[in-house]
């Protein structure tokens, strides 16, 4: 496995403003799961610490994407899972995919994403969420058909919440691939043959 290009930043390390990231990360709805084990920020935020009005624009945006729309779990984890498996970030898959099942996304599903597969969804609105995310990550649009049914079975506020979600997770996964972010404790890359943190 790659190392981490960056090292953890420790509360001792910080400087005010980035104290004050570390303070609205762990204050709002991640809580103690903004925080590693190790006891530095988790996934992309250790990297982010270093442009701390960027890192705490971006949790709070995160944290209203995933915790304050329309979408339900299930639908916001089927949206991040299949931009982690796009983009290969380890870090976002791992932590995701186990949302994904409580939120009742099938294994069959979470396989197929994982491998590059286009899924089989037998529910129309999972279908719809999927084709959204997948036309983006392909052309960056969506097509008219696809859109229209998204619309049609979610809503327009749904659809913006779910676009945007997506565009949060490219962010993230560039973060993530980019700094080589360590994986959780005792993970290994789900990409067959790849020995990178990504």
């Amino acid at each position: 496995m790659t190392e981490p290009r960056l090292p953890p930043l420790y509360q001792g390390d910080l400087d005010p403003a980035q104290q004050a990231m570390w303070d609205a990360l762990t204050a709002g709805g991640r809580g103690a799961k903004a925080l590693r084990e190790e006891g530095y920020l988790n996934g992309p935020f250790n990297v982010l610490l270093r442009s701390p009005e960027v890192g705490e624009a971006a949790g709070r945006l995160g944290e209203l994407l995933r915790f304050s729309t329309d979408l339900s779990q299930r639908h916001r984890e089927l949206v991040i899972v299949t931009v982690a498996a796009h983009w290969r970030a380890s870090y976002a898959w791992l932590r995701h995919v186990e949302y994904a099942r409580q939120g009742g996304v099938p294994e069959a599903v979470l396989s197929a994403i994982a491998a590059g597969a286009a899924p089989v969804l037998d529910d129309p609105v999972d279908h719809a969420v999927h084709a959204v995310v997948a036309s983006l990550l392909a052309t960056g649009a969506v097509p008219d058909d696809v859109y229209a049914e998204a619309v049609r079975l979610l809503g327009v506020q749904p659809v913006v919440e779910l676009v945007a979600l997506a565009g949060y997770y490219c962010v993230c996964s560039f973060v993530l691939n980019t700094f080589r972010v360590a994986l959780p404790v005792g993970a290994d890359t789900p990409w067959t043959g790849e020995g990178t943190s990504r």
